[in-house]
């Protein structure tokens, strides 16, 4: 194609689009309509407005309009169009509303108004009719017009035509028992039946479920549909949602209903579902109501609450300690039921055993349509002197709904043994033999200092000797005082660059201990929760040794607590509390 031809095509090409242009107010065509024209109550109407001509070009569009046993659901939402036929350039755009009627009867769209630009459109009403029943059909009318090609030709045998059924869906809430006990687990199903293709599924309101504790039952990967007879017809049901509810009082406790918006696909009435047409249909679920009993007043003591079908194990490990270490008892609650708001078990106080706050573990599983959990609460154990400790029988009382009786689930007792540490006998004889030798040696260097001052006084060389003497003995016995210090402070450091709290805590620990036993001899093996009373025994102030206990104390929780969440801290508060009473103590 030469240039020339080109130009002239282009030419040819953008001459109507400059004429169209140019037309500006050009004829336009406003349409209002209203479908379809019979519906039931619980279903939805299509309001929509197009504007369309070739002089809509990017005017305003301002529709307005009242509404009688209609109400707006949702809308408006916009659609645009544009045609280009034999050189005439026209655009449309077209507003819609999703209606929903009112009541049984007549209904109307009036006093249409559209203003395009300056432009001022009156247009006329729309109505439809509305009918009670879901399940009405469609009666062939007079003055009706022709939608397919049955209503060219009657039946060949004369009789009328059979009237086409109307799409028959609705849903159905039901809830079991429905008279459950406060705790019991019921189960709420919200139930879809439909003879007709169902497209989409959209929950506008569901039941607030108050005064019910609530677990949302998971769907089976692949939705089971059940053929099920309604009066004599055939249904397919499947269940929408299911909840495991768990009613928190007494008496009765409503549902509302639920309301859900459906897309079905109708067919034909002629050609069927070759050609079906798609529809948007809501549909309210029925109200129901449960009535939950009070749990029998004769509940035994110890009872907190639990409701379903239980059972309790304990478990201690390890059953061996030795002193200095730990062990962790664990008990687990588990069965059918809500566990979640159960407290923890009391444990009976075991002399000699100290016992810290548990750490508690939970989870939950779905079998069928029951909900089964688990609780387990681990207490961390630290005995304070070796010996052999019984821990008594757990015994948790709960109320079983299916025998209607108050039971209780029973875990057997259980034994810790604690063995002496390997050392703790031979620190006992050493920190004896000390006490009991450190008065003489004091005497005997005491009479010793007072024989050289009397037989040496006009002897310079011996002079000189013993005054070299007690500058070491004077020496010695500083540095024999401040020894410990040093040791601790190393422990302190080395904890201080440890990132794992437990290994930190385990550091101050045995740094104290050669502490106490360098300075105040008391053996390494005391347990530390004994720091405080051999400290004052050895002579250090009561507000001191409070502090070594608090400190001790702490040691404990960051060295033997379970899943510490955030203990950065605490690691290092102690590390500065401990600089802080090592000097007062030294």
């Amino acid at each position: 194609m030469s240039s020339g031809h080109r130009v002239s095509f282009l030419v040819a090409m953008i001459l109507p689009l400059f004429a169209w242009a140019a037309r500006g107010e050009g004829e336009l065509e406003v349409t209002a309509r209203l479908q379809p024209e019979l519906i039931g109550v619980d279903e939805l109407a299509h309001l929509s407005i197009e504007v369309q001509g070739s002089g809509f070009g990017g005017r305003n569009f301002d529709p307005t309009f009242e509404l009688d046993n209609l109400e707006v659901v949702n809308g408006p939402s916009t659609s645009q169009s544009f045609r280009f036929v034999n050189g005439a350039a026209s655009r449309g755009l077209t507003l819609s509303w999703v209606l929903r009627p009112k009541t049984v009867g007549p209904a109307r769209v009036h006093s249409i108004q559209v203003q395009v630009g300056n432009d001022v459109y009156q247009l006329p009403e729309a109505t439809i009719e509305v009918q009670q029943d879901l399940v009405g059909r469609l009666q062939p009318s007079q003055g009706r017009r022709v939608d397919s090609f049955e209503d060219f030709f009657p039946r060949i045998d004369g009789r009328p035509r059979r009237p086409v059924s109307r799409p028959k869906v609705f849903l159905r809430a039901e809830v079991q028992p429905r008279n459950p006990f406060v705790g019991q687990q019921a189960l709420y199903t919200l139930y879809l039946f439909t003879q007709a293709d169902v497209t989409s599924i959209s929950p506008e309101k569901l039941p607030n479920f108050n005064g019910l504790w609530v677990r949302e039952l998971p769907q089976p990967k692949e939705s089971t549909t059940e053929m099920v007879d309604i009066d004599g017809e055939r249904y397919r049901r499947v269940a929408l949602l299911r909840r495991a509810v768990f009613p928190l009082r007494a008496g009765p406790i409503e549902l509302e209903s639920a309301k859900v918006q459906l897309g079905i696909r109708v067919p034909d009435r002629t050609f069927g579902s070759m050609f079906a047409q798609s529809r948007q249909i809501r549909r309210d679920s029925n109200a129901v109501s449960l009535d939950a009993r009070e749990l029998p007043a004769q509940a035994p003591e110890g009872f907190r609450g639990a409701v379903g079908k239980l059972r309790v194990a304990a478990e201690l490990m390890p059953t061996q300690v030795t002193m200095g270490d730990a062990a962790t008892f664990s008990i687990t609650l588990s069965g059918s039921g809500n566990l979640q708001g159960l407290p923890a078990p009391t444990l009976s106080e075991v002399a000699g055993l100290r016992t810290f706050p548990p750490q508690q573990e939970s989870d939950e599983r779905f079998v069928g349509n029951q909900v089964q959990g688990r609780r387990t609460w681990s207490y961390v154990l630290v005995p304070e002197a070796p010996g052999r400790y019984r821990l008594p029988a757990i015994e948790l009382s709960y109320f079983d709904p299916a025998r209607g009786e108050f039971l209780t689930a029973r875990a057997p007792a259980t034994q810790l043994e604690v063995a002496a540490a390997p050392a703790e006998e031979l620190d006992r004889s050493e920190a004896a033999t000390a006490a009991r030798e450190t008065p003489q040696q004091a005497a005997g260097n005491a009479h010793a200092g007072t024989d050289w001052a009397q037989m040496l006084p006009w002897v310079l060389v011996a002079l000189l000797v013993g005054t070299l003497g007690v500058v070491a003995w004077g020496r010695m016995g500083q540095e024999g005082s401040h020894s410990p210090a040093p040791a601790l402070a190393a422990a302190l450091r080395l904890a201080a660059k440890k990132e794992k709290p437990r290994e930190a805590a385990a550091l101050i620990e045995n740094g104290w201990r050669d502490f106490l036993k360098s300075r105040w001899h008391i053996p390494p093996s005391t347990p530390s929760t004994q720091w405080g009373r051999r400290l004052r025994e050895a002579g250090a102030g009561v507000e001191t040794a409070q502090r070594l206990v608090e400190l001790a104390d702490d040691l404990h929780y960051l060295r033997y607590a379970p899943q510490l969440s955030d203990t950065a801290a605490l690691h290092k508060e102690l590390i500065l509390r401990s600089t802080k009473l090592r000097r007062t103590l030294r």
